[in-house]
C-alpha cells in the first residue's frame, strides 16, 4: 500500500516493534478508503493527513494498547512513531496570542476521525475481504478447511437498565445472553454475559479469518452461521470442503445448507439420550447410540461394532461392515434421511471425522488471539458500529502481516503476528 511514510536515511532503522506497523501497510492491497475519508473531512485546520491519522489508528492494535489516550500519549513520547505516522511537530497560535509546539493530533481531533472512520466500516471490512482474496490466489490450499465458532465479547460498559439514556457511560447496543456449559454426569451450568458476539469463520489450516458477522450477544449462533454461509462468495463456495463446528451449531437446517453447497459438515452432535442407551435401525438388528457408533445384534443379543465404509452418495446412506476378525463380507447401508443428524455423510465414529474435528480448535486460537494480542479481554469501546471497527481493523491487521509475510516467501505462522 502506497502510504508509507519515506524515513529519513541518515537515521536508525532498527525499530524493534515499530517495524511491524511498516510490514502491515507493506502487505495490505490497494483502497480508495482515504478518498472516502477526504471527502467526509469538515472545515477546519488540516494539520496532518488521513493517512497519518489511519496509520497511527493501526498501530494503537500493533502496539496493543487499550485506548485512544494511550495512543496519543505514545505519539508524544516516540518520535520514530511519529515518523512514522507522519506527523510533524508544528506550532499553533493559540487564542491568547503564544504559540504551542504540538507533536501529535489533540484527543478530539482523534475521535473525530474515529467517527468518520466508523462510518466507513463497511469499506474497511471489504478491504479486509480484498486481502483474504490474495489469501486465496497465493495460496492454492486456503479455503479448503474452514472452522465456525461464537466469541462472546462482553462490555463492561453500564447496562441501559429500564430507561434507554444516550449516555457515553452505557451500550445501548450490547445486550445480555446466558450460555451453558455441560459437564460430566449431566451437570449444565449457566453463566450470563452482557455485550456483542463475533460470529466468525476461519481457515482450519492457516487460522485466519474469512468472514465474519459482529452482533448483539443474544442473536443466536445457527442463525447467523446460515446467514453467512448463504452469503459466502463463490470463491469460498468453490474451494471449500469441510467446515468445522461444536454441538452449539447442530442442526438439520445448518447441515441442509452446507451438503446444499457440497461442504461436508463436520459438527460434534449433542448428547440428549442416556450415555448407555442405542436405538434400532428400522426392522433389522442393527442399533446405534448417539456417538454415531452402529451395531450389529447377533443370536445371543450381543453387540458387534461395525466399521465405517464410507459414504454412498447413489442412495444418500453410509456403508458399514464387519471387521475383517469376524470373516464376514456384508455391508449394511444405514439410510441418512432416519436419523440425519446423527448419520452425517461422514461417519461420526469413523477416524476421518474425529480427525477432522480437531482441527475446530484453530477457531478457538484465533479467538484467544482477538483477546490477548488485540486486548479484548479488557476494552472500552460502546456501540455496536465501534465494535465492528474494532474487530474489522483486527482481522485487517493479521490478513496484512499474513500477506507480507507471503511476499517474502514465508509461509510458516502466518497468523502469528507478534514476532
Amino acid at each position: 500500500m502506497k502510504i508509507i511514510t519515506q524515513l529519513n536515511l541518515f537515521e536508525d532503522h532498527e525499530m524493534g516493534d515499530l517495524e511491524k506497523i511498516l510490514t502491515v501497510l507493506d502487505g495490505l492491497p490497494e483502497t480508495n478508503l482515504f478518498q472516502c475519508l477526504e471527502e467526509r473531512r469538515r472545515h477546519g485546520r488540516r494539520d496532518y493527513s488521513v493517512q497519518s491519522y489511519f496509520i497511527a489508528y493501526v498501530s494503537k492494535f500493533i502496539l496493543q494498547l487499550e485506548t485512544d489516550q494511550q495512543l496519543i500519549r505514545h505519539l508524544n513520547m516516540n518520535s520514530q512513531l511519529r515518523q512514522i505516522c507522519g506527523f510533524e511537530t508544528h506550532g499553533v497560535k493559540l487564542k491568547n496570542g503564544t504559540r504551542k509546539l504540538v507533536h501529535a493530533p489533540s484527543k478530539s481531533a482523534f475521535s473525530r476521525f474515529i467517527q468518520d472512520l466508523v462510518e466507513l466500516c463497511p469499506d474497511i471490512e471489504y478491504w479486509v475481504q480484498s486481502g483474504v482474496s490474495g489469501l486465496y490466489e497465493l495460496l492454492p490450499d486456503f479455503g479448503k478447511e474452514l472452522a465456525l465458532d461464537g466469541k462472546l465479547i462482553e462490555s463492561y460498559a453500564t447496562p441501559y437498565g429500564q430507561k434507554k439514556k444516550k449516555d457515553k457511560r452505557s451500550d445501548l447496543d450490547a445486550d445480555f445472553t446466558c450460555k451453558e456449559r455441560h459437564g460430566k454426569n449431566g451437570y449444565v451450568k449457566k453463566e450470563n454475559y452482557y455485550g456483542f458476539r463475533c460470529h466468525l469463520i476461519v481457515d482450519a489450516h492457516y487460522e485466519l479469518p474469512i468472514t465474519w458477522e459482529v452482533t448483539p450477544a443474544s442473536k443466536g449462533e445457527q442463525t447467523v452461521a446460515k446467514k453467512m454461509i448463504s452469503h459466502l462468495s463463490e470463491k469460498v463456495l468453490d474451494r471449500a470442503q469441510y467446515l468445522m463446528a461444536d454441538r452449539g451449531y447442530s442442526g438439520e437446517p445448518l447441515q441442509h445448507l452446507l451438503e446444499d453447497a457440497d461442504i461436508l459438515p463436520i459438527i460434534d452432535a449433542p448428547h440428549r439420550w442416556k450415555e448407555e442407551e442405542t436405538r434400532q435401525y428400522l426392522d433389522t438388528d442393527i442399533v446405534y447410540n448417539q456417538s454415531g457408533q452402529v451395531f450389529w445384534v447377533d443370536d445371543q443379543c450381543e453387540e458387534i461394532e461395525l466399521l465405517y465404509k464410507g459414504y454412498d452418495k447413489s442412495c444418500d446412506s453410509l456403508r458399514y461392515g464387519f471387521h475383517p476378525q469376524y470373516q464376514d463380507d456384508r455391508i449394511f447401508r444405514l439410510k441418512r434421511s432416519f436419523e440425519p443428524i446423527i448419520f452425517n455423510k461422514v461417519g461420526r465414529a469413523s477416524q476421518k471425522f474425529k480427525r477432522q474435528y480437531k482441527k475446530r480448535t484453530s477457531v478457538e486460537r484465533v479467538n484467544g488471539r482477538l483477546d490477548r494480542d488485540f486486548r479484548f479481554e479488557n476494552h472500552t469501546i460502546r456501540g455496536l458500529k465501534k465494535m465492528r471497527l474494532a474487530i474489522s481493523m483486527s482481522f485487517l491487521v493479521i490478513i496484512g502481516f499474513a500477506l507480507a509475510k507471503l511476499k517474502t516467501g514465508n509461509q510458516a505462522h502466518l497468523a502469528s503476528w507478534v514476532v
